[in-house]
């Protein structure tokens, strides 16, 4: 065969696999992150069974998780209809408008990471608290991480009578109207729908905003919503870690 004609074979041969390797590298799911076990995920999520009525507080955040690392792959423990172990991109993809935020409390060790995973894994199975009750046999997303992370001896996020959180409460409001029959202590108290509400706004709450605006989590990668939508970085107030999405 003539030197040319193998040249060109040649040349269509590696421009064949070039090609085929670039459509692969451009249709195969990367991780935006090297992921660390007790990493927190959040997000408006677009479920509406793990939205315990935090989408009054302004923050356009009602949801959070915590990530965990096994043999190197990646999941998410979260209190959805109950504590489930979730792989991380279905829950990235349940997010409003695909948006999240990525938050690590750089000063942990390995071991530290390990032990904030394991508290959480501990609490799989346990039912999502929709009506946010001081109760461990319930958990809501936020009282999850800080349940993991109070094993460790970090005191993340803080407490807030929920009418006091901020923003606009009458989506809430009308939210928990059409459930607050199931709520267990007003069930108790034989509370009609308005006694039971004036008892909630009460409750002292910790909001997954709290958490990650804790002064110890650093954001390290976000993407974010339109331009005309709430942000995670206009809630916080926190600059973006170098090399996180634009």
């Amino acid at each position: 065969m003539k030197p040319s004609v193998v040249a060109t074979l040649g040349a269509i041969v590696f421009a064949v696999l070039l090609a085929a390797y670039l459509f692969a590298y451009a249709t195969t799911v990367r991780d935006p992150v090297e992921w660390k076990s007790g990493d927190l995920i959040v997000q408006d999520s677009k479920v509406a069974d793990v939205l315990p009525l935090f989408g009054g507080d302004g923050s356009g955040i009602t949801h959070i998780g915590i990530v965990d690392v096994r043999d190197g792959r990646a999941v998410v423990i979260e209190a959805a209809e109950k504590v489930v172990e979730t792989p991380v991109y279905t829950y990235l993809g349940r997010g409003k408008d695909k948006a999240y935020s990525i938050y690590r409390l750089t000063a942990l060790n390995e071991k530290q990471r390990e032990a904030v995973a394991a508290a959480a894994r501990r609490q799989l199975g346990k039912p999502n608290d929709y009506f946010l009750r001081r109760s461990w046999d319930q958990l809501y997303s936020s009282e999850l991480v800080r349940l993991a992370y109070s094993d460790i001896g970090f005191d993340l996020g803080r407490l807030q009578r929920l009418g006091k959180a901020g923003g606009d409460m009458t989506k809430v409001r009308s939210q928990f109207s059409r459930k607050w029959e199931a709520n267990v202590d007003c069930q108790k108290r034989r509370f009609d729908s308005e006694q039971c509400w004036a008892m909630m706004i009460k409750q002292e709450v910790v909001t997954p905003a709290s958490i990650v605006a804790d002064a110890h989590m650093t954001k390290i990668f976000e993407v974010k919503a339109p331009t005309n939508a709430i942000t995670l970085t206009s809630m916080t107030g926190k600059k973006t870690e170098p090399g996180a999405a634009p």
